[in-house]
Order: structure tokens, then C-alpha cells, then sequence
């Protein structure tokens, strides 16, 4: 219980002032625990940060954990966009870490895309699947994957902060065409 407390709490406090901004004190101060109760839980603030980070990408994770095996590739990695933005709309605050997370020199680009493998990993299956078919470009795993969180975390960013084109079937959808056309293979001249 107080472990969850502390959770939530620092998931509020880190996105209002800031990861960086927020002291351990604080978390446990406004958690109305001793700061001896939040490193019984937790190591250090780093450990809890990484708790968040993880347990955000477990939720988009489950989320999405019935990936679509019916229609072309490329109607269920659609699903699966569509899936991952309406989950991103609803836990705004987990996305807002993200987000922050995203430009933190305590996680590099490898860090990232190595958590969304573990948790995700069926999304690359997909991709893999798609290049081998000629759906995609042949482009090397990282690069996609590093366009895929950066694209992801730009929509649902702007979704969350103008919830109405979140509801237009037009933005759902530009968003996935754009991630889909910026994968497409050349076109032979």
C-alpha cells in the first residue's frame, strides 16, 4: 500500500516540477511517509524512477498485449497504433514521464528501445514481418524503432494537450499514415 503511495505520488510530483526538480523529501513528505519508508521501497530516486518508467511501459505493454493476427500487416499494426494512442489519452501522466523520460541523458536511445523490446516485442515481430514481405523499407531495427517512440510520443503529446483532435478519425489516422509513409520502401525511378 504505501508502496503504491509512493508510486503515485512521485508520478504526480515528477510531472509537475520535473524529474530533476522533485527531491526524494518532497515525494515522501506530500506520500505522508518518513523518507526512511521511501528508501525502504526504494533504493534511490533513480530506482523509482526507473519503477515508473518500467511499470508505464508494462501498462502500454498489456494494452496491447493481444496483438491483432488477422488482416495485411499493415491493418494491425494500425490496431496496434490506434491501441497504443487511446492507452496514451487515458494515463496522460505515464506518457508526461515519458515524455520527459525521452530527453533524460540517464536513459540513451538503446536503454529505450531495449525496455520496448521486452515489453513490446511483438511490434518489432510485426515490423520484421512487413519488411520481409516488401511492406517496408529494409531499414536496420534500431532506426525504426527510434522513429516509431519518437512519432508515438509526438502525437499522443499532441493529443493529450488538444484532446479534441484526439477524437478526429482523420488525426488517428494521419498519424499512423505518417508513421507507415515514412517507412515505405523507395519508389524506383
Amino acid at each position: 500500500m504505501k508502496r503504491q503511495q509512493l508510486l503515485d505520488t512521485a508520478l504526480t510530483l515528477f510531472v509537475t516540477n520535473g524529474v530533476q526538480a522533485t527531491s526524494t523529501a518532497s515525494i515522501a513528505r506530500e506520500a505522508g511517509v518518513a523518507t526512511g519508508t521511501l528508501f525502504h521501497h526504494f533504493p534511490s530516486k533513480q530506482d523509482l524512477v526507473d519503477t515508473l518508467y518500467l511499470e508505464a511501459k508494462q501498462d502500454l505493454a498489456q494494452t496491447l498485449a493481444t496483438p491483432p493476427d488477422n488482416g495485411s500487416l499493415q491493418e494491425q499494426l494500425q490496431l496496434l497504433w490506434g491501441k497504443a494512442l487511446a492507452w496514451a489519452t487515458a494515463h496522460p501522466n505515464q506518457l508526461k514521464l515519458m515524455l520527459q523520460l525521452n530527453h533524460d541523458p540517464a536513459y540513451t536511445i538503446s536503454r529505450h528501445q531495449d525496455l520496448m523490446l521486452t515489453t513490446m516485442g511483438f511490434i518489432g515481430d510485426r515490423v520484421e514481418q512487413a519488411q520481409q514481405q516488401g511492406l517496408l523499407a529494409p531499414l536496420p531495427m534500431p532506426l525504426v524503432l527510434s522513429f516509431f517512440r519518437q512519432h508515438f510520443l509526438s502525437t499522443a503529446q499532441l493529443f493529450i494537450e488538444q484532446p479534441e483532435l484526439a477524437q478526429q478519425p482523420h488525426y488517428q489516422q494521419g498519424a499512423f499514415h505518417i508513421l507507415w509513409q515514412g517507412l515505405q520502401p523507395a519508389k524506383p525511378e
